[in-house]
């Protein structure tokens, strides 16, 4: 019973969920360092928290997205279709040269991570462009207010879509990486930049899915992505619309002309506003469940 508990509790606030305590601690300071110089005139807690968002239907919906998705992690649901590590270590042992180019363990890391982001924001823009897997997205775009719980509004099926798509485009680079660099690799190590990876992503992005606007300046914002261009990348207004798709890095925005610079502080406003994503605005979970399906099966009958 209680390693039932142990393993339920880590598929809900494991270290590799945004939303674990010791994620959400690290955000305390650093909101309270950002409420500070912005000299505000309410308490600190009614800022960082506000009760119009947090008390918001479309942050009910989040909660309820990710109660599904994290018991779907709980059951395993997904464990067949995250094989990253496999498809490396299976990859790399059908490229080894036996040459070992790069004998540093952390800088074939941080070559690793730069294919992973790369991936990551070919994928995430995959899902934007293609018509025919939009509509599992647009559960994620539906949300008009934004909390780090905003990061697990997705469709089951959405996770199902990104899991296979990241796993063949890291698993695939990570591969042929390992294999022409540093053949000696193991599936330990594999594993170990993925897990490496995966706490990177949660460290940098705290605050991407909230109210709380943050900048890191022009230079800065050309090589990370902050919080407030993710936002932006969530805005509403026509000269947002596919920008910002990086998860972590700006380099691949800037590289392939998507990247959106604010000059400064911009009210935004989230959401979706085109008439075939209006039912999702109702943040209603069964039509954020079935809508997406609807829409999909229309499309792919429609080109039938």
């Amino acid at each position: 019973m209680q390693d039932w508990l142990l393993q339920l509790y880590a598929a809900f606030f494991g270290s590799d969920v945004l939303v674990a305590p010791e994620y959400l601690l690290v955000c305390i300071p650093i909101a309270w360092v950002l409420y500070r110089l912005q000299s505000n005139r309410i308490g600190f807690w009614a800022w960082a928290t506000p009760k119009a968002i947090y008390t918001h239907k479309s942050h009910w919906l989040d909660l309820k997205l990710f109660a599904i998705g994290r018991l779907m992690t709980f059951f395993n649901l997904f464990g067949r279709v995250f094989f990253t590590t496999a498809v490396a270590t299976q990859v790399a042992q059908w490229t080894s040269g036996g040459v070992v180019l790069v004998s540093s363990p952390l800088l074939l890391a941080l070559i690793l991570f730069l294919w992973g982001d790369l991936a990551l924001y070919w994928a995430h823009r995959i899902l934007h462009q293609v018509k025919l897997i939009w509509p599992i997205h647009a559960v994620h775009h539906s949300a008009e207010v934004m909390t780090p719980f905003s990061a697990y509004r997705q469709h089951p099926l959405g996770g199902v879509v990104t899991a296979i798509s990241l796993s063949l485009l890291v698993g695939l680079g990570q591969g042929l990486l390992i294999g022409a660099l540093d053949p000696g690799f193991t599936v330990a190590q594999i594993a170990g930049v993925n897990v490496f990876f995966s706490v990177t992503a949660l460290l940098m992005l705290n605050f991407h899915h909230s109210h709380i606007w943050v900048r890191y300046g022009r230079v800065m914002e050309h090589v990370f992505i902050s919080p407030a261009q993710h936002q932006i990348h969530h805005s509403v207004e026509p000269r947002h619309f596919n920008k910002n798709f990086g998860q972590f890095l700006a380099i691949w925005d800037w590289m392939f002309g998507t990247l959106y610079i604010p000059e400064g502080r911009e009210d935004i406003r989230i959401g979706l506003d085109a008439p075939e994503d209006a039912p999702l605005m109702t943040h209603s979970l069964w039509t954020a469940l079935w809508n997406p399906l609807q829409r999909m099966w229309r499309i792919a009958t429609r080109r039938a």
